[in-house]
């Protein structure tokens, strides 16, 4: 099995849309993936392009961040959280209409420097429009550099 989750994530997104575009939220289960829903979050588009806001996560995401995340705007985290950087690309997947995976550091304020992979896969409701986006990501911090 392959270990980095958004390759996983990704895979099983390919596997729901199957010769469609995009999947939908409906065939989204979370019990159907218990070894990624914990990292995933979705974000709804629809009334919301500009600044799309949290209608779901998993129970690991949410542990990264100081409030509640449900019903918050993207705008709402900094470049310095997991979630922030997570959701930095959601205009370009939007835009390209195709799923993004990125990869790199970033500074926590208290300056512990992290490691964070992340995805974001775009899901329709009506299979062309854009509805929302399904996301994960994960993070390692590095001690001692």
């Amino acid at each position: 099995m392959e270990r980095r989750l958004v390759l996983r994530l990704r895979t099983h997104w390919r596997a729901i849309c199957g010769e469609r575009d995009y999947s939908s939220f409906a065939e989204v289960d979370p019990a159907a993936m218990p070894n990624m829903w914990g990292s995933c979050f979705a974000l709804e588009v629809i009334g919301h392009e500009e600044d799309p806001f949290f209608r779901a996560a998993g129970d690991e995401i949410v542990t990264y961040v100081p409030s509640p995340l449900i019903g918050t705007p993207v705008s709402a985290w900094t470049p310095d959280t997991l979630i922030g950087v997570a959701v930095s690309h959601a205009r370009d997947v939007l835009r390209k209409g195709v799923p993004m995976s990125h990869g790199d550091e970033f500074m926590k304020i208290d300056g512990t420097r992290v490691l964070y992979l992340s995805i974001l896969l775009p899901m329709s409701d009506d299979g062309e429009t854009i509805s929302g986006l399904l996301g994960a990501a994960n993070c390692r911090a590095v001690l001692g550099d």
